[in-house]
């Protein structure tokens, strides 16, 4: 790109694009004297990262040639994050930043190939103005610059080893006008805090909370003016994954009661927890206190599945599913003798309560909740290889039960009654 000069209310701008012509002094420039002083530490980026970066777009506007403005982006699958977008200190709100925007924002989007535009911009009612600048005036500027904005709470993910995440974040979006696509936004989660922080950001309850609400939110994502900010429910982690999760735990009915009248005793007990998160009350483990009361409400209606060992309960009242097809188990990708197709669950449900209290304890532990072994053996008293042991030969005993019931189908038979 030819660099362009313009006249603005401060004299003459030009714009260099540093990923036509790259300038790593002005890069270094623009990095210390614009973006360092317009950004918390927490916030920045290493300037090595973006020096070394083969695929990110930079854009320097210049007085006199002194920077005076800076624009990052970076491209992740089908969205464009606009990364940073700074003016020096003292000639703010002189047109610098939109002349950024519309001039070199619609190019990079096309070499990029990407959908939409995404920035991440702080939530006013989290982050009050002060020396960084005010967020206030930077949602009236990519207003006025055509962004709307997503209607769910973000988090920019931790830049630096030595870094924080930097909560209570917005994202504004180009093109405002038309619906974003779940999929692309969760996409673009993903790939943006595993390429920050790893994969094991997999494990990690803020992360999971941020997709959680995505995809709760339906297929398609309907951008807000960025002045409908106060409608983004700032993020609560612990609602989130109860919302999240709420689906999936009616599974526990088949191992915790006697027959299929309590999906009802379960909706009342998720909303009555779910009301008290969103009214502020903190609960250290939201999915024990719902099953914790699950098991009470089913005690109190007589239908509750009584194990003979007593430590099944205490075991249960720890017990809070988060996996699609729990009942799919260890075998999920190597099925033992069924040529590929898993049982029905009602089936493998059926046999996992066949099994003695330990054994049985031993594979919900492992198999539905994915517990690492350590801790599980530490869980019901054992050593570790022993625990494998038994969670071997529990795992050996409902393949045999199943192959059982399966064969009296085949013959004719009939499965018992739970």
């Amino acid at each position: 790109m030819t660099p362009s000069t313009v006249d603005t209310a401060i004299g003459r701008i030009e714009l260099r694009d540093l990923y036509d012509e790259p300038d790593l002094d002005l890069l270094r420039r623009a990095y210390v004297d614009i973006l360092v002083p317009s950004f918390p530490p927490d916030q920045l980026e290493d300037i090595e990262v973006l020096v070394e970066s083969s695929t990110t777009f930079v854009g320097v506007a210049l007085h006199d040639g002194v920077p005076v403005g800076v624009m990052v982006a970076d491209p992740f699958g089908g969205v464009l994050l606009l990364s940073y977008l700074a003016v020096r200190p003292g000639i703010r709100s002189g047109g610098i930043g939109g002349l950024l925007v519309g001039r070199l924002l619609p190019a990079w989007r096309e070499r990029s190939g990407a959908d939409v535009v995404l920035a991440e911009v702080e939530d006013p009612r989290l982050h009050p103005g002060g020396e960084f600048g005010d967020p206030t005036a930077r949602l009236r500027f990519y207003q006025r610059a055509g962004f709307g904005m997503l209607p769910v709470p973000f988090a920019q993910p931790r830049l630096r080893p030595d870094a924080l995440r930097e909560p209570g974040m917005l994202l504004a979006v180009q093109p405002r006008d038309a619906a974003v696509s779940s999929d692309l936004v969760k996409s673009f989660f993903i790939e943006y805090f595993e390429s920050a922080e790893g994969l094991e950001v997999h494990d990690d309850p803020e992360f999971n909370a941020l997709v959680a609400v995505v995809e709760r939110r339906g297929p398609e994502l309907t951008p807000l003016t960025l002045d409908q900010h106060p409608a983004v429910p700032p993020l609560d982690v612990a609602v989130e994954l109860l919302r999240r999760d709420y689906p999936t735990t009616a599974n526990a009915l088949d191992l915790l009661a006697t027959d299929g009248r309590t999906r009802q005793v379960l909706d009342d007990v998720w909303a009555r927890v779910l009301v008290r998160l969103v009214a502020g009350e903190r609960l250290p483990r939201p999915g024990v206190v719902v099953l914790a009361a699950l098991l009470d409400a089913l005690s109190d209606a007589g239908l509750l599945f009584v194990s003979p060992d007593p430590v099944d309960a205490d075991v249960l009242r720890w017990w809070f599913l988060g996996e699609d097809d729990p009942w799919a188990g260890w075998w999920r990708k190597d099925p033992p003798s069924w040529d590929g197709a898993l049982p029905p669950r009602s089936l493998v449900a059926l046999t996992v309560r066949r099994l003695p209290p330990l054994p049985r304890v031993a594979v919900i532990l492992s198999d539905v909740l994915g517990i690492a072994p350590a801790e599980a053996a530490a869980f019901v008293g054992h050593d570790e290889q022993a625990y494998l042991e038994l969670v071997g030969v529990a795992r050996t005993e409902v393949v045999a039960l199943i192959d059982r019931e399966l064969d009296k189908e085949e013959s004719g038979g009939h499965l018992p009654a739970m």
